[in-house]
């Protein structure tokens, strides 16, 4: 008797944990995207977070800028000079949009009763950092880019002794020239922030924010760094354990839909089509014992 009603409170014990547990209800993001190919990283995203339930309010421009096509006779300087000039007027434009978005008092009240739980926004072009920090919310970044360059050089040591610079050509194993075109290279990064990029949210900062701020010291201030890299891609470089390099996540999972790479490729008439495609098949069946192996 004793054990049926240890066993009936023991039940009862249960049920009312069950009953009394808070529901898990998905988070309230608000994002913020860049348009174009950015666009196509975050909506990886976007559409994962939405199918595990988060509510999700994406703020976009209502027209879209396109960049019309450079011919290749274009010598290097007139394209770096286009490219500088292009990031002013971007920059320019999108700092502004933040500031008419702060002077919006309605909008922001709306923002604010929203109660999000956090930005989600890539910095390539950073009014959303600059709305979370106003906001003051959490946010995180889906980033490879920020304003004046690579995502690492606003939060990780970078030695240009052993790190290339995003366009240098260069590897981690450099002589002494090199080291000096890796200098200029980063001398270039350094003129973009100074003089092209950092003055427009210099603006907004000294308008909007209490303190001494710029956009460098506004990224840093960021939760988590979605990383868009990995280290099997890059050069070995110091990092911060707030990044998660999550790199390859825009692809799509592997399906025995499609015929054998043998099949398709003696479709195409290539005269090597057999040992290429032998080749890559067997590497390919090495890469999925590896994987039922643990390895």
């Amino acid at each position: 008797m004793l054990q049926y009603q240890s066993c009936g409170i023991f039940a009862l014990l249960c049920v009312s944990l069950i009953s009394f547990t808070p529901s898990c209800d998905g988070g309230n993001i608000l994002v913020f995207p860049v348009d174009g190919s950015h666009w196509i990283n975050m909506k990886v995203l976007l559409e994962e977070l939405h199918a595990r339930g988060h509510n999700l309010t994406v703020i976009r421009a209502s027209t879209r800028y396109g960049v019309t096509a450079l011919k290749h006779s274009i010598s290097h300087f007139k394209i770096t000079k286009f490219f500088l000039s292009l990031l002013y007027n971007v920059h320019l434009i999108w700092t502004q949009c933040a500031a008419q978005i702060f002077d919006d008092k309605s909008l922001i009240e709306t923002l604010l009763d929203s109660k999000y739980d956090l930005v989600l926004t890539d910095p390539a072009i950073a009014p959303g950092v600059l709305l979370a920090r106003y906001l003051k919310l959490p946010v995180v970044l889906n980033v490879r880019w920020i304003p004046s360059g690579e995502g690492h050089l606003a939060i990780a040591p970078t030695p240009a002794s052993y790190i290339p610079a995003p366009g240098s050509g260069l590897t981690d194993n450099m002589t002494f020239l090199q080291r000096t075109k890796n200098l200029f290279f980063y001398g270039i990064i350094l003129f973009q922030q100074r003089f092209i990029v950092g003055p427009h949210y210099d603006v907004v900062c000294q308008k909007y924010f209490e303190g001494e701020c710029d956009i460098i010291s506004v990224l840093q201030e960021a939760d988590i760094w979605l990383f868009r890299s990995d280290f099997v891609f890059d050069f070995p470089r110091p990092t911060m354990p707030n990044i998660v390099y999550i790199g390859g996540f825009q692809c799509s999972p592997w399906t025995f839909k499609n015929p054998p790479l043998t099949v398709r490729c003696q479709a195409c008439g290539c005269p090597h089509a057999n040992s290429a495609a032998g080749a890559l098949d067997r590497f390919t069946s090495v890469v999925k014992e590896l994987q039922h192996t643990g390895l």
